[in-house]
């Protein structure tokens, strides 16, 4: 009985070990670049179609399992609205470009060439907002443009899977994610007559992400 117990603990103890080594995420960095995809839902998605970007992100992998970083993005946005009329052409165009922190967890797997994770965002994301009317030939209304620059704090939750390449030093990224703001300024001064709204004081963004990462 006692040498049962003890082959048992020996087992388990070699089982634990190997595990370990077999699939541990070494410590060090991740650099990467990937290509996206954002769908706006609410107020956002009835003026804005998909938006269309990509991200730059640098990762610090903590320990086996947990990852700090940063990542940053630009994204462009195709109108809905179509403003055109019998005297003007007017133009809605908006762009967003976060600025965001992570943390992620990863999860180790059987197949060390795939690793599963989900995480946290959260920072800054910067809407850059241009509306212009352009008369036409037969019009007298005059030129107008105007541009917007609203920061605002938000958040967000993200996951998907890293798959090996060639090397330990390639991998794949595929990730879906959401992107939260609860709060964007939407009412702006056209001129010293009148007044704008942007059409949305929140954004929801539902997404997706893939992209290569090099570790190091």
């Amino acid at each position: 009985m006692k040498k049962t117990i003890l082959y048992l603990i020996f087992g388990f103890f070699c089982f634990q070990t190997g595990f370990s080594q077999y699939y541990r995420q070494d410590k060090g960095f991740l650099l990467g670049i990937n290509a996206g995809y954002l769908y706006p839902t609410g107020d956002m998605g009835k003026i804005l179609k998909n938006g269309i970007g990509g991200n730059i992100a640098a990762k610090y992998l903590i320990n086996e399992v947990i990852g700090i970083g940063f990542e940053g993005g630009y994204y462009r946005f195709k109108s809905k609205l179509n403003l055109d009329n019998d005297h003007t052409a007017q133009e809605y165009k908006c762009h967003l470009l976060p600025a965001l922190l992570e943390a992620t967890f990863y999860i180790p797997t059987w197949n060390r060439t795939t690793l599963p994770y989900f995480g946290v965002q959260f920072g800054g994301y910067l809407t850059h907002i241009k509306v212009s009317q352009n008369p036409l030939s037969s019009s007298s209304v005059p030129e107008v443009s105007k541009k917007l620059f609203l920061f605002s704090p938000g958040g967000g939750l993200h996951g998907g899977v890293l798959f090996q390449l060639a090397s330990d030093y390639w991998w794949m990224d595929i990730k879906l994610r959401a992107d939260y703001v609860p709060k964007i300024e939407d009412e702006y001064t056209w001129d010293e007559y009148s007044h704008g709204n942007t059409g949305f004081n929140k954004m929801l963004n539902i997404g997706a992400n893939i992209g290569i990462l090099y570790k190091f």
